[in-house]
C-alpha cells in the first residue's frame, strides 16, 4: 500500500484552493508544471467536468513511495458566447498532451436521480434525466475524449465511481463533498476551504486528489 504522498506548492508558493489555481490557457499551464523526472511516471487523478479537477503524481515504479508530491489545479473548460462546443473537447486534449500522463483515473460520473428530488418536485426520473441530458452528453463526451486520447497512446484510462472513491477518503460511500474537502485537507496537507465549495472549486481538487492516490496504489507496482 502507498504511503500518504505529499502535496506540492503551486508556482506561487501557495498550496492551491480553488479558482486561485484555475488555468485555461494550456500555454501557461505548460510553462508551469513540472517536467516529469527520469526514470519516473507520472499518475493522473481527474475529476471531469467544466472546472476540471486535476492532481499528478510522479513515481518510480516498483520502488517505495516515500516522498512523492502530488500537484493540485483545475482546467478551465468553460466556452465563451462565440466559442465552438467541441473546443471543451480540445482543450482538454491539449491539456493532457502537456501533462504527459503515463496513467489516467478519473471519475465516472452517471447521473441517478436522488429520491428525496423526485418526491419534493413530483417528478419521474424520465423527466429529471431530460432536464440534465445535456449535462449527462457533456460529461459523457469528456469521458470519451480521455479515453480515446489514452488509447491512441496506449494509456491505461480507468473510471472510478463516485461512491468508491467517496469509500476510499472517507471509509463512507455517500459522504458529502464537504467531507471530501475535509478528508482532503487531513490526509494530503492542502488548506481547501470547505466553505464555499461551489465558487471555489475545491471539492473538484478534493476528488482529483483521491481519484490520483487510488492510481497510484492501483498501478506503483505493476507498471
Amino acid at each position: 500500500m502507498a504511503k500518504k504522498p505529499k502535496v506540492e506548492k503551486d508556482p506561487k508558493g501557495q498550496l492551491p484552493t480553488g479558482k486561485l489555481a484555475l488555468r485555461k490557457d494550456p500555454r501557461v499551464y505548460a510553462r508551469e508544471i513540472p517536467k516529469i523526472p527520469i526514470a519516473h511516471v507520472r499518475i493522473v487523478g481527474l475529476d471531469l467536468g467544466t472546472a476540471t479537477g486535476i492532481a499528478f503524481c510522479d513515481i518510480v515504479p516498483g520502488m517505495p513511495i516515500t516522498n512523492a508530491k502530488v500537484v493540485l489545479g483545475v482546467w478551465d473548460l468553460a466556452v465563451g458566447p462565440y466559442d465552438s462546443g467541441p473546443l471543451r473537447h480540445i482543450r482538454l486534449k491539449q491539456f493532457l498532451s502537456i501533462l504527459q500522463p503515463d496513467v489516467i483515473m478519473y471519475e465516472n460520473v452517471k447521473y441517478d436521480p436522488p429520491a428525496e428530488l423526485i418526491k419534493s418536485r413530483g417528478m419521474g426520473p424520465g423527466a429529471i434525466v431530460a432536464r440534465v441530458a445535456t449535462a449527462a452528453e457533456f460529461l459523457g463526451g469528456l469521458k470519451t475524449t480521455v479515453s480515446t486520447w489514452a488509447e491512441e497512446r496506449s494509456i491505461p484510462a480507468q473510471g472510478v465511481a463516485i461512491a468508491q472513491i467517496k469509500k476510499f477518503a472517507t471509509g463512507r460511500g455517500n459522504a458529502g463533498k464537504e467531507d471530501m474537502i475535509k478528508a482532503c485537507n487531513e490526509q494530503f496537507g492542502t488548506t481547501l476551504p470547505v466553505e464555499d465549495y461551489q465558487r471555489t472549486g475545491a471539492d473538484n481538487m478534493a476528488d482529483a486528489a483521491f481519484v490520483c492516490f487510488m492510481g497510484i496504489q492501483n498501478y506503483s507496482e505493476g507498471l
